[in-house]
């Protein structure tokens, strides 16, 4: 008796006797009935026959043995029949199989061909004729295994293959709310709005468990399938190193590259020095003048300066050893007023402060004691001499504020005492421009680059483009490539650099409130890629539902049935493909105005 669901009814059986127009006038008449119904639940209308489908008998165990002989004699006898001949109708090509073919007695093995109906949609054309040999060779498939059928008895396997495939994959949104989707469309957006767009995944926008956890196993359990994740992953990768590349280009560098640190030293170093030595010579002209003008001749009082000495003089071993520059300005004290007069002239307090810059190392507790002497010395000048000398000395005021009372300046303009060596070597001049110092220190080395023109605006450009490098190398410095040879980002290492320039403002000053918000987007970018929900790899169960079922079919009763079993496994394995294809080009070509969409309509 042929079993059909109908919408909102549920499912009828109809008498053997019953043919097509017969049902489906019965059908028309039942869907299009008023809601009234019968003791069976169907809707009866108003003076209108219903078909009552007769009661379903009681199967015995010899039901569920016959399928084992009946399923392949009927498979056998219609694939025969099927084959072309001079006695078959072309247009009627199951006449021959209505008329002659075998009739299948057991209600079960009715079920089971019912059932593979669907099964047979993933089956190909060559299949039908590819069993009639197996059968041949396998007659000892068709013994009745009691064990089997009695499984099955407790067990409606059929049942279980027409849900599975009556049902197309779907992509679970477990997990992804309505109130995560302005999340999803910021992760999204961030990611496509890069200088070198890096389109992500389903799962890396929605941060979904399962999702993730699709996307991370599918390639390991299923290599083949599983490629176009593999080849999105490396254009992630590839996208990301390319963003730092193309930020590099945008600071105007010439210079910065991984292993440039020395030749951007020098850069940066000619710009400080150039700027440096010009400035130190136009107040050099005007000290030259103010003293051809005799305006450095007159006495000035420095009984302050003497008074600060005095208080170390019973501490020998601070000025003999922690802080020389005491012993050295005290001694030139003594050459200069031999009688101890308490002043001498501006030229000569002038010489006093030029020996006391040259003199002192300022990574030495000289350099605390240096600045309180030349702060005295200046407050003794103060007002002193002419006009000219007042300008010679607002010069080396200026002089003094840009190049040598900023630390990390008057550092990389330095030698080591005593010595032509450089303060600061040339392979550290950026770490010590940018990466030691403080927001101050580097704005201080900043603006001194930017007053030095053309020259000085470059050797920025240069610690600019290398801060890039520096971030680039830092994030990609483990070991770990991938497939294409690129190394692989590191997500806890880009965030710690970019927190430890953001926590007192040095990104913001290094690119401007937009070149820092790319770098952060670039960095939000890479978490959402590189930092998978916990959990997500390795996470059980990461196919879908259907996956599994038709898995589970495969090992049940129904996969022991000769033939029938075959037919299963090819057509699960098939389902299973064609989902986890479905599901992959979900992953990789992502839209999330569609998944918002769906979202709202849920």
């Amino acid at each position: 008796m042929p079993v059909i669901e109908i919408p909102n009814v549920g499912n009828i059986e109809f008498p053997d006797s019953m043919n097509r127009d017969d049902i489906s006038i019965a059908i028309r008449k039942i869907t299009k009935a008023p809601t009234q119904t019968n003791k069976l639940g169907v809707p009866v209308g108003e003076g209108e026959r219903i078909m009552q489908p007769e009661p379903e008998q009681p199967r015995s165990i010899g039901d569920y043995i016959k399928p084992f002989a009946e399923v392949p004699a009927t498979m056998l006898s219609n694939a025969a029949l099927a084959i072309p001949s001079a006695f078959a109708n072309p247009k009627q090509p199951t006449a021959l199989m209505e008329k002659y073919g075998y009739k299948p007695e057991s209600p079960v093995t009715k079920d089971i061909l019912g059932g593979m109906a669907d099964a047979l949609r993933y089956v190909p054309p060559y299949i039908g004729t590819g069993l009639l040999p197996t059968l041949g060779k396998n007659t000892q498939l068709l013994k009745q295994p009691t064990e089997i059928a009695t499984q099955a008895v407790t067990q409606p396997v059929t049942q279980q293959l027409a849900q599975a495939l009556r049902k197309e994959p779907t992509v679970t949104l477990s997990g992804v709310g309505a109130a995560e989707v302005p999340k999803m469309m910021q992760r999204v957006e961030t990611a496509q709005n890069l200088r070198v767009p890096v389109p992500i995944t389903k799962g890396q926008a929605t941060r979904e468990l399962g999702q993730q956890a699709f996307e991370a196993e599918t390639p390991k359990n299923y290599p083949e399938l599983g490629t176009p994740l593999v080849k999105k992953s490396l254009d992630q990768n590839e996208k990301i190193l390319q963003n730092f590349d193309a930020y590099v280009d945008a600071t105007g560098s010439k210079s910065a590259g991984p292993f440039n640190l020395r030749a951007v030293g020098k850069v940066v170093d000619k710009a400080l020095v150039d700027s440096a030595n010009k400035a130190w010579k136009e107040t050099g002209n005007a000290y030259a003048i103010a003293r051809e003008a005799g305006e450095m001749q007159a006495p000035v009082n420095y009984q302050p300066l003497q008074q600060y000495i005095n208080k170390f003089e019973n501490r020998p071993t601070l000025k003999g050893d922690l802080a020389k520059i005491i012993s050295i300005v005290e001694d030139e004290i003594k050459i200069n007023d031999p009688k101890k007069t308490g002043q001498m002239s501006i030229n000569q307090l002038e010489d006093i402060y030029e020996l006391i810059n040259k003199s002192y190392d300022p990574n030495t507790p000289s350099a605390t004691y240096a600045k309180d002497m030349k702060k005295l010395i200046n407050g003794a000048m103060e007002g002193q001499g002419g006009e000219l000398y007042q300008k010679a000395r607002q010069l080396r005021t200026k002089y003094a504020n840009e190049f040598e009372n900023v630390g990390f300046v008057d550092k990389l303009l330095r030698t080591k005492p005593n010595t032509k060596d450089r303060a600061v070597a040339f392979e550290d001049v950026f770490d010590h421009s940018i990466m030691k110092g403080s927001l101050d220190d580097v704005m201080a080395v900043g603006k001194a680059l930017k007053k030095a023109g053309p020259e000085g605006q470059q050797a920025w450009k240069e610690l600019q483009g290398q801060t890039i490098e520096q971030l680039k190398s830092t994030v990609t410095k483990n070991i770990k490539q991938d497939q294409n040879g690129n190394k692989i980002i590191s997500p806890s290492q880009f965030d710690s650099f970019v927190r430890e320039l953001d926590q007192d403002g040095k990104l913001d000053y290094l690119f401007g409130k937009s070149g820092a918000n790319e770098i952060r987007d670039l960095r939000d970018t890479a978490l959402t890629i590189y930092n998978p929900v916990p959990g997500a790899v390795n996470y059980p169960n990461t196919s879908s539902a259907i996956i599994r079922g038709l898995d589970a079919l495969n090992k049940s009763v129904i996969g022991k049935i000769p033939v029938v079993g075959k037919v299963t496994q090819y057509s699960a394995n098939k389902a299973k493909e064609n989902a986890i294809k479905k599901q992959i080009e979900e992953s990789i070509n992502f839209d999330p105005k569609r998944l918002a969409e769906q979202l709202r309509k849920e």
